[in-house]
């Protein structure tokens, strides 16, 4: 068995050496500036990389479900149950590309230097205009009964609690119905 084992390992050598050898197709050079172009664009994408933090303190009650498709059911961001009145605050700093009214509710929505954008909804009162550079955490508004945050990357749209960095965990209990443990009783 040793001697079997110790022709394999010649052979596994024996055929890695044959295949560092071997010509293999033509590797495509890039230019030199674009290479260089590429590792700049990475050195800004690192020197601009942005802090995201939740707009508001608040508990999520209807956390981000993807839909199947362009209008499938699903839920494209996080919805908080706020207070009426809370602050609702920059996740992240940017420019104002929206403040208005879409359908009789307050939106806001802010384009940060990384290309996201991220929305605020269901708000009591705008305090910012569109055009308008905010800081992270300042305050974009108010809460009304229900708010509702989501960030997009171009048109699609990504789970925001995985892009929001955690500045306070908070855990919360869920209950399930009876019957339907997920862990087995005990004795």
């Amino acid at each position: 068995m040793v001697l079997g084992m110790r022709i394999g390992g010649l052979a596994a050598a024996a055929v890695s050496a044959w295949l560092t050898l071997q010509p293999g197709p033509p590797v495509a050079q890039s230019p030199p500036h674009v290479a260089q172009e590429s590792v700049v664009q990475s050195q800004e994408v690192v020197e601009h990389s942005l802090v995201y933090r939740s707009p508001v303190d608040a508990e999520v009650i209807d956390p981000f479900r993807p839909p199947a498709h362009v209008g499938a059911p699903g839920n494209r961001g996080l919805e908080y149950d706020p207070e009426p009145g809370l602050p609702v605050r920059a996740s992240a700093e940017g420019e104002v590309v929206f403040a208005g009214s879409v359908v009789h509710n307050r939106f806001v929505t802010v384009l940060h230097r990384d290309g996201l954008r991220t929305s605020y909804g269901y708000l009591g009162w705008i305090a910012v205009e569109e055009g308008e550079w905010v800081a992270l955490g300042q305050q974009l508004g108010t809460t009304s009964e229900r708010f509702f945050f989501s960030i997009r990357h171009g048109d699609r749209y990504l789970d925001p609690a995985l892009v929001l960095t955690a500045g306070r965990v908070r855990l919360v209990p869920h209950l399930e119905p009876r019957g339907r443990s997920r862990l087995p009783a005990y004795g």
